[in-house]
Parts: structure tokens; sequence; C-alpha cells
């Protein structure tokens, strides 16, 4: 796979997808993480690590319950601490949803916990269901499309996430190998159900550029996400986007954010970033 872009200056960019080592497969901390945005000239930064899943124990990709507390404070130490010249930290979690969980993620997160936000996702059905995992089931079939499709609507429809992550993740399964890209029709469908569940519930959707470093890695001609057919659908309905490195080391945090840029640029997308409240257009 190769590309060819302009490298660009990340004026009003600031990345809302980052991890910690407490998901253990990331390394470093929230001031690891701070202190490479200070030296890339951001000015926010939203950190948000996998959160644990209720009922699950030693899940092999997501924070444990009993790291919660230690994650919540680092986030707040480093919120505006002057050794990284006042960068806002916003406190956030990536959840994986399960309906069953919703109550967690509202009155437990956002509410007892008082996190700044929380972002939704579909990797993996929870309990450990073998029938769907994005990046361990390399060849999606129409079964797992459907639960992809059906889980990421319901999770839309919440309207508990402040911005719903990498929608176009299932692609990276649909795309097993350079002579199998795998972009059938039903692929097509589920883009364009989920486009519009985000257009009526007015979801911000993210454009996640972690799938170049997976694209590299598998040496496939297509990039398998973000995908570009899903972004031109989602530009044709004028949904508000988000662009994202989805880090897990300080050294991505500003991995192949150009790529996303300028995937904006060419399709004429509206891209957002976080505030405090809600969103700002920039």
């Amino acid at each position: 796979m190769e590309y060819e872009y302009d490298i660009m200056k990340y004026d009003n960019w600031n990345n809302f997808h980052t991890h910690t080592y407490r998901c253990k497969h990331a390394k470093g901390d929230v001031s690891d993480m701070a202190q490479r945005a200070l030296e890339l000239g951001m000015t926010k930064l939203g950190m948000t690590d996998h959160a644990h899943i209720p009922g699950e124990v030693n899940h092999p990709t997501h924070m444990e319950a009993e790291d919660l507390d230690g994650y919540i404070a680092a986030c707040r130490a480093a919120d505006g601490a002057d050794e990284f010249h006042g960068i806002e930290i916003y406190c956030g979690l990536e959840c994986d949803y399960d309906p069953s969980d919703e109550g967690y993620y509202t009155d437990f997160l956002l509410g007892e916990k008082k996190l700044d936000f929380v972002t939704g996702s579909v990797h993996c059905l929870k309990n450990g269901s073998d029938r769907m995992d994005c990046f361990r089931k390399m060849q999606f079939g129409p079964e797992q499309l459907r639960i992809y499709a059906d889980l990421y609507i319901k999770a839309i429809e919440s309207g508990i996430f402040r911005f719903m992550n990498h929608p176009d993740l299932y692609a990276y399964s649909v795309l097993e190998s350079p002579v199998n890209p795998g972009w059938s029709e039903d692929a097509l469908a589920v883009a364009k159900e989920i486009i519009a569940a985000a257009k009526a519930h007015d979801t911000v959707l993210e454009i996640n550029t972690s799938g170049l470093a997976r694209t590299r890695y598998r040496h496939f001609d297509v990039v398998c996400y973000p995908r570009r057919e899903f972004w031109e659908i989602a530009a044709d309905s004028g949904i508000r986007v988000i662009v994202n490195t989805d880090a897990h080391a300080p050294e991505n945090l500003d991995l192949d954010a150009d790529y996303g840029l300028q995937l904006v640029r060419e399709l004429h997308l509206t891209r957002v970033e976080l505030t405090r409240d809600g969103f700002v257009e920039v």
C-alpha cells in the first residue's frame, strides 16, 4: 500500500482518542501522552482508554475495574498542569457497546465518576462470543456484518456517546487480502445504514487513522480503514466527523493524522473537535 500526501501542519488539530498501559495493549500513561501533545503543539487532548467491561475479568484488551480510579486521577492531575503548559486534558473512556451496560455508562461512568465524556465502539461481543471480533476474525460474512451494524446503530440511538469510533472498522474484516478486497453490496449497505443513523441522531462519526498502520503491516493494496467508500457516502449525507489516530503509544499520537485530514479536505467533510460541553467546527 502506497499513498502520497503533502506533510500538513496540524493547525487546529487535537487528538481525542488515546490509550494508556491500563488496557494491556498500549504503553505509556496520561502524562506521557500529554508531554507528546505539548511537543506537537496541541492545546487539547482526549484520553479514552478502553473501559472495563462489566462482568468480565482479565479481559485481554480492556481496563480492569480496579484501575479506573487511578486512570481518572492521572487525567485530572495532567489537566491544565504547568508542566504541560496548561493543555486541557479531557478524561474519557472508549466503551465497547452492549445494551445491557447502558446504566454503567450513564449512571456510573458519567454520573458517579464524573467523566468528561464516553465514546462508543463495536470491536467484539460481550462474554467472549466468537461470532464477531473485528481484529481476530479476518473474514466477516453476512451474519457478522448484521451483528456489527445492528449493535453500532443501537449505540448511536442510545445517545450516550459523545462520538462513535471507527464506524468503518468492519472493513478490516471484509478485506482479507489484496486479491479479495471484499467491499461487497452487504458492506456498502452497512455503511449506508450507519451513516443514516448518524444523520438521524446528529451523531459525530470518527475518521480513525490507525487503520493505515494495519494496512501497511498486512501489505494491503487498499486502505482497510478509514475506508474511502464509506466516507464518500458520509460526505453526501452532511454528517459531522472528527479525526483521531487511536494512539496506543505517545510516539503515535499524530500517526497518519495527515491522511485523515486530507480525506476531510478532499471530500469536503465537516470536521469538529471536542469542547468541554460539546463540539466546535474547525
